[in-house]
């Protein structure tokens, strides 16, 4: 299966917009993720180890 000049730029002009809201995507959710971690003061932390 050959691609001529013409599919391949299209194929590129949607492929690297996709990664690049991929990729913003992905970091949201880590940022999301990173946020609603459960906070602990250091009295509640030393008590769950107990």
């Amino acid at each position: 299966m050959t691609l001529s000049m013409h599919d391949l730029l299209v194929t590129l002009a949607v492929v690297i917009p996709a990664s690049f809201i991929a990729g913003r995507y992905s970091n949201r959710i880590a940022f999301f993720h990173a946020r609603t971690e459960q906070k602990l003061t250091v009295q509640e932390f030393l008590r769950s180890r107990q």
